[in-house]
């Protein structure tokens, strides 16, 4: 998987083949698409989807819409929606079964993969207050001013105040705390779910992986380390090891984003 396919090459392709954010710093929406799929040991190629003249526009002419990462199998409809990439790694491997097959705990690990990844959850308010920064604070030169400009429009920055995302944030991380020490291995029983998987790749917004397991530059670095106010700070090195766990044991490493 160390090398990249074109579009083109891509969509001419058989088998998985899945196109990630590929920008220089971790996305949780590819990393988890990713996760599934590699828990699940299902091989995969990956497509740069992004043209460095043209943008996305040829993405959106195959696809019908611009928003990454998008999962390719076979020649089935494209898939850039995150349940729906969820449902076709499982279709694609019984096991490890990444969602429980009693109703109450599968509602549980949808539910709160949701709370992270669907719109007014935690990585979309965690990109309202990156953005804030970018616009905001003088360290930012006119490149990442022009970042903070493009995620402002495409992802509604004006329908949110940095407090109310910074309140939604702190809420969704005491969620996952409580859960995480309510007993068992993982965030749903002693098994794996995407749900574990989910949040190690949005634990990334927190805190990203060491310099040698994911690297970034250091503006980046310091522009996703967030510290929640009002989850006790042994809940959150807590929920930090648990991402580490997962990585460790399930996951590739260094992550691989550029």
């Amino acid at each position: 998987m160390s090398e990249w396919l074109s579009l083109e090459e891509g969509l001419k392709a058989s088998g998985l083949r899945i196109a990630p954010v590929r920008s220089g710093v971790p996305s949780g929406w590819s990393e988890m698409c990713k996760g599934f799929f590699r828990v699940k040991a299902i091989p995969f190629a990956l497509i740069s989807a992004r043209d460095p003249k043209l943008g996305l526009s040829a993405l959106k002419a195959a696809t019908a819409q611009e928003s990454l990462p998008v999962v390719f199998w076979e020649s089935e409809r494209p898939l850039a929606n995150w349940l729906e990439q969820l449902f076709l790694a499982e279709r694609l491997s019984q096991a490890p079964a990444l969602l429980p097959h009693d109703p109450r705990d599968r509602a549980i690990v949808i539910g709160l993969l949701a709370e992270l990844c669907a719109e007014d959850g935690f990585g979309w308010h965690r990109r309202i207050l990156l953005t804030h920064r970018l616009l905001n604070e003088p360290q930012f030169g006119e490149r990442e001013r022009a970042i903070g400009r493009y995620l402002a429009d495409k992802y509604g920055y004006a329908r949110a105040t940095p407090a109310a995302s910074q309140r939604r944030c702190e809420d969704i991380v005491m969620t996952f705390s409580d859960r995480l020490s309510s007993g068992g291995r993982y965030l749903c029983g002693e098994a794996i779910t995407a749900l574990d998987i989910g949040w190690a790749a949005f634990a990334a917004m927190i805190q990203p992986l060491p310099a040698d397991q994911c690297p970034m530059d250091t503006l980046w670095r310091d522009l996703f380390t967030w510290v929640p106010g009002s989850c006790p700070p042994d809940k959150v090195a807590v929920l930090l090891e648990h991402r580490d766990q997962i990585y460790r044991d399930w996951l590739e490493l260094p992550v691989i984003f550029r």
